[in-house]
């Protein structure tokens, strides 16, 4: 313990009345002085000492225990330190320093180890929850052990507010560089068959110029150079709809620090500028609205629709310049432009020669090459009319068998129905009766809706890149006038035209792979058959078999650990899927040099230093200096002085009122002063 003096202050009459008689004071002595009154020193003297006497004054001497410094030792052990020993280094340098700080003997030790997160490193908020309850007259240093890949650096005002020097001791060799790619921009979205761009900026030690390798799902797509420092625009080009990964790389350097930063990956999702839809109804019923309101609904979908009111044979004496009907444009439909269609549907059509052969092997063909049609049979197919008499029927799953059933069923899902992704999510629902159903007999394909007694109602099938669909019935506008309930009509038909167009998400064997932080999410779908397992094949080549859950109907999934940052596969029946992981943390893996850069100016705002140990740190290092100077090399921990009072004595410096007078005989000397 030891004995400290300070003098005190007690107003016998409190402050107010000593400020209030302050200020009133001071001006006084201004105006006096304005009007060209002398000795204003001498009433500012007088002043004094009369506030000083109101003011209490007295001394009080204290017991004063002393307390022990505190200095908050913050170890980095986030992922750049696992690079080249710094993390083994930091460790036993932070254990060191610990041991060292101790044995000073008035010095508390607080002890933080940080790891990164998705914001980085956040060492500086790290030691102020280490100081956060020290007060400021106790607070001795803060001593940083890392590499110098430090993402809350202070700014000067902010690293003098934690009120001690900043010291940083890094850990590695500032020498060793690395090479990186960083990606600068990239499209959530590409639009299919068009070029696409994104950017990425490489940086080499060297300043070299490489070529930096483009891959879409694993497959390479193009080689370009890229030059240190700038950054390139990379074109690209996605073949099919739906998730994508892009990844690009350039060739390892041997002095590397890691390969980490030699490829960049992203997601994307390949999408249709617009879906084109070309609508036949071959003669106007109260469905071809339907039709028609549903597909002008989606803001995606080109809607080109023509309906047949007049047959090319009808015996009619209007000359043709009189008409108000326009031409069939079937040459420029069915020859010149119809592979700008993503999607057909015959909607009872015809066949009355409003289309020759010729253009109906025209679709068949383009059905092969990745068309799509949909045809909705009506009373017509019960007889020669039918398209499935015409060059159309090679890609049809199903075929009329010539009859039809008049009178209310209600429709019903299959067993396949159940299963498959354009009607599965309609179980359940209550549905409204229709009042027809053409008989039919299904080759091939999978018949999702039935009929009574388990007839046809809904066949679908692919047909080699293309896809068909055949609704036997034209009465789903029933479901859409509410008819006895109504059904989902809306539902029904979006799913199934999006399914005839490829979308993604409605395929029936489907098998996707996503990263989520540092793991992976393989899902699989299937139409027959068993889950299974999947191949997963690491970055570095290493293959694993993964067992799937069932996590719904004919879906199963699987989550994995992801340690490698890069390009992973996934492997099942047939089918391939992509993900791109990335580091722990983004934003540590941009940078992995050692280096004083970020932190330097926090450091010299604070007072503190900035040594350098390398890669190979030895035992007594950096020195430490108690005191507020060190010699060059070492940190110095200065002493705070701080104390706490255990007792305290206080006598009146002074009868208050003797001051008051002495204050009143400085003013007295002062007027006599100004009469002289």
């Amino acid at each position: 313990m030891t004995e400290g003096l300070r003098l005190g202050f007690e107003p016998l009459l409190g402050w107010l009345p000593v400020i209030v008689l302050a200020a009133a004071g001071v001006i006084a002595i201004v105006a006096n002085r304005l009007l060209g009154g002398r000795a204003p020193l001498w009433r500012l003297a007088g002043l004094a000492v009369v506030l000083f006497g109101l003011a209490g004054p007295s001394t009080v001497r204290e017991t004063r225990t002393p307390e022990r410094d505190v200095v908050a030792l913050v170890v980095d052990q986030s992922d750049s330190m696992a690079l080249t020993g710094r993390r083994a280094a930091a460790q036993t340098v932070g254990a060191d320093l610990a041991a060292r700080l101790q044995a000073l003997g008035d010095v508390d030790v607080r002890t933080r180890t940080v790891g990164s997160d998705a914001q980085g490193t956040l060492l500086f908020g790290a030691a102020r929850e280490a100081l956060a309850d020290v007060p400021a007259d106790r607070r001795a240093g803060v001593i940083l052990v890392t590499d110098g890949q430090v993402h809350d650096v202070p700014d000067a005002d902010g690293a003098r507010a934690l009120g001690a020097p900043v010291h940083a001791v890094l850990v590695g060799d500032p020498r060793r560089a690395d090479r990186r790619l960083e990606l600068v921009a990239a499209p959530p979205f590409a639009i299919v068959d068009q070029s696409s761009e994104l950017q990425v900026r490489l940086l080499d030690p060297e300043g070299a110029t490489l070529p930096v390798t483009v891959r879409v799902d694993g497959t390479e797509i193009a080689t370009i150079e890229a030059r240190s420092g700038e950054v390139t625009s990379v074109p690209f080009r996605l073949q099919r709809r739906g998730d994508a990964t892009v990844s690009l790389s350039v060739p390892p350097r041997a002095a590397d620090l890691s390969r980490i930063n030699d490829t960049v990956a992203f997601a994307t999702q390949g999408v249709k500028d617009r879906l084109r839809v070309l609508l036949v109804t071959g003669e106007p019923y109260p469905g071809a609205r339907v039709w028609r309101n549903f597909l002008k609904s989606d803001p995606s979908v080109d809607l080109v629709h023509f309906t047949i009111l007049r047959s090319m044979n009808l015996d009619d004496p209007t000359p043709i310049d009189e008409l108000s009907l326009i031409a069939f444009p079937t040459r420029e439909l069915f020859e010149e432009r119809l592979d700008d269609f993503d999607l057909i549907i015959f909607d009872r059509y015809r066949n009355r020669g409003v289309l020759p052969p010729y253009y109906l092997e025209n679709v068949a063909q383009w059905v092969e090459r990745g068309g799509a049609i949909m045809i909705v049979a009506g009373p017509a197919d019960t007889g020669p009319e039918s398209l499935s008499r015409t060059p159309l029927a090679q890609v049809l799953p199903a075929s009329p068998t010539g009859g039809e059933q008049l009178g209310r069923f209600v429709p019903a899902l299959s067993d396949a129905g159940q299963r498959h992704p354009v009607t599965s999510a309609l179980a359940g629902e209550s549905w409204g009766p229709w009042t027809r159903l053409v008989g039919a007999r299904a080759q091939s394909g999978q018949i999702l809706m039935t009929g009574p007694a388990g007839a046809p109602l809904l066949v679908v099938a692919p047909a080699r890149e293309g896809r068909v669909a055949q609704l036997f019935s034209d009465q789903v506008w029933l479901w859409a006038r509410g008819w006895q309930g109504g059904g989902p009509h809306g539902e029904l038909l979006r799913r199934l035209a999006h399914w005839l167009m490829q979308e993604p998400e409605l395929e029936e064997n489907r098998l996707t792979l996503a990263a989520d932080g540092a793991a992976l999410v393989v899902e699989r779908r299937w139409f027959e058959g068993e889950a299974g397992t999947v191949t997963v094949t690491a970055p570095s080549g290493a293959v694993s078999t993964v067992e799937l859950r069932t996590s719904g109907p004919n879906t199963a999934s699987a989550r994995l650990p992801a340690p490698e940052p890069g390009l992973w596969r996934a492997e099942a029946a047939g089918r391939t899927a992509w993900a791109a992981v990335g580091p722990a943390s983004a934003r540590e893996a941009a940078d992995l040099a050692t280096t004083d850069a970020l932190l330097r100016p926090a450091v010299t705002a604070s007072g503190g230093r900035i040594v350098t140990l390398g890669e190979a740190p030895q035992a007594g290092q950096p020195p430490l200096a108690r005191g507020s100077s060190a010699p060059p090399g070492a940190l110095p921990v200065p002493r705070r002085g701080g104390y706490t009072v255990t007792a305290s004595r206080s006598e009146p410096f002074g009868h208050p009122l003797l001051w008051v007078i002495g204050g009143f005989v400085l003013m007295v000397l002062a007027w006599r002063r100004e009469a002289r």
